[in-house]
């Protein structure tokens, strides 16, 4: 299934100032559509794209443009200076990450280099691509871009841009629930939801927690030589956990209404999985769900049924 393009995103203002940022910069993008809908993430504007290299080579990319407006959780450009592959089990300093939540803080962002959080887990993720299941920058060169003081001269407009690489072979989970629409199997079911709770974990140990991760901000991969099943974008919304939370301290991620949603949507296309004991993941969300932890849930009976891989 195509992402749906609008026939004038050409003449889209936004679309007009990253072409002549880029163009002014002599950075080789090329925005080729926009994506519309729930596949464009939350609260931006997002674009199929490509780099077009000098040696003829093109490389697909997301160019996805937010603003001050729809953005809060920022870090300081320390933590990102500090990134490098030694660095991927750290946790950043609790005094570089901040919430810029009125207008008045946000000339600190500018005057004092902090970045949005989705920033550096995207760099984070470039450094440390083999234990993180999400979607990362293209190069250190070629990934983010700011317009302060260059486009915009209204402070809360300011804005930036994100380039990012695209997913290799991949779907988000609500195109793939539509094209396997009830054709789902226990197993298919029982592997999905487990890979999805398992890089939750995983993501964990990359001291992160992802706060929203609907069908559209979920991607599966079809690559049998890669250790994860799914890939997470979208980190608009999300924690980080810090320095002052000990290593060695338990933390626990709580389930939350938007990944039961979603891990639901998986068990509604399975008709077969009807006729064992349903699992919390077939059930119509509770408040009490929300005092559950992702590391029991990955143990749940359900995943142990037949022949089941996780034993």
């Amino acid at each position: 299934m195509v992402n749906p393009v609008k026939k004038n995103f050409h003449s889209d203002g936004i679309v007009k100032k990253i072409k002549s940022y880029a163009k002014r910069k002599q950075i080789p993008l090329v925005i080729t559509g926009e994506i519309l809908g729930n596949e464009a993430g939350s609260m931006s504007s997002t674009y199929h794209g490509y780099l077009k290299f000098t040696n003829h080579t093109q490389l697909s990319v997301i160019v996805k443009y937010l603003s001050f407006k729809s953005v809060w959780n920022y870090v300081h450009i320390e933590e990102l200076n500090n990134l490098n592959k030694t660095t991927c089990y750290s946790r950043i300093d609790s005094k570089n990450n901040e919430y810029f939540i009125n207008t008045e803080q946000r000339q600190r962002i500018v005057t004092e280099n902090w970045f949005p959080v989705e920033v550096y887990v995207l760099y984070k993720s470039y450094f440390c691509q083999e234990l993180m299941p999400t979607s990362r920058i293209v190069s250190l060169n070629l990934s983010y871009f700011s317009f302060y003081e260059r486009i915009e001269q209204n402070e809360s407009e300011q804005t930036f841009f994100l380039i990012i690489k695209k997913l290799d072979n991949a779907i988000s989970l609500r195109k793939h629930l539509q094209t396997s629409s009830n054709r789902l199997t226990l197993s298919a079911v029982q592997n999905l939801i487990y890979s999805i709770l398992f890089s939750v974990l995983q993501l964990k140990q990359m001291s992160m927690i992802h706060l929203d991760l609907n069908v559209g901000n979920i991607f599966l991969l079809n690559n049998p030589n890669d250790q994860f099943a799914v890939r997470f974008i979208d980190f608009s919304i999300m924690k980080l956990i810090h320095k002052s939370q000990q290593i060695d301290e338990e933390i626990f991620i709580n389930y939350s209404e938007n990944l039961h949603q979603s891990l639901r949507s998986i068990f509604l296309n399975c008709p077969s999985c009807y006729t064992y004991p349903l699992p919390i993941f077939a059930q119509q969300y509770q408040p009490e769900f929300g005092s559950y932890f992702i590391e029991h849930l990955i143990y749940d009976p359900f995943f142990y049924l037949q022949e089941n891989l996780h034993v």
